[in-house]
């Protein structure tokens, strides 16, 4: 299991907007018609772009050699966010064991956070926990 969390400032997405190529560089058709119409428009976005943030820091590649549209950000029929992977993303993820991507967004009037979490995976080092003893040793 890896985890992955981003925050992003809604004005900051909003804003990136104004330039043309940004949502059909950083979005595919699904999602932008997902929320196409939709009240809060930016703050969805933004939530869907924070999601991505936190799937690659999970996936523990950044977005080196992944683009943007390898990870959509959808909604199932309740409105729970869902996570499609394809391309590279989706070589790295099946590389790496995982069994499943889970995502939750959550949202306020400046932000968009959103906690990634993939499940499965080979077991590493890193997400051992510590615990010392009394005495400062580690006994394990």
């Amino acid at each position: 299991m890896q985890i992955g969390v981003d925050i992003i400032e809604i004005n900051r997405i909003k804003k990136a907007c104004q330039r043309k190529a940004f949502e059909k560089r950083f979005f595919t058709c699904r999602e932008l018609s997902e929320i196409n119409g939709k009240k809060n428009y930016y703050m969805h976005l933004s939530g869907k772009y924070a999601a991505k943030e936190a799937v690659v820091k999970a996936l523990g590649t950044g977005f080196r050699n992944i683009k943007w549209k390898d990870i959509e950000i959808l909604s199932d029929i309740s409105g729970k966010p869902i996570v499609a992977i394809t391309g590279k993303a989706l070589e790295i993820f099946k590389s790496k064991n995982f069994k499943s991507m889970l995502v939750t967004i959550s949202h306020s009037k400046e932000y968009a956070i959103a906690f990634a979490v993939a499940l499965g995976g080979a077991e590493d080092e890193s997400s051992e926990s510590l615990y010392y003893e009394e005495d400062g040793s580690n006994s394990r």
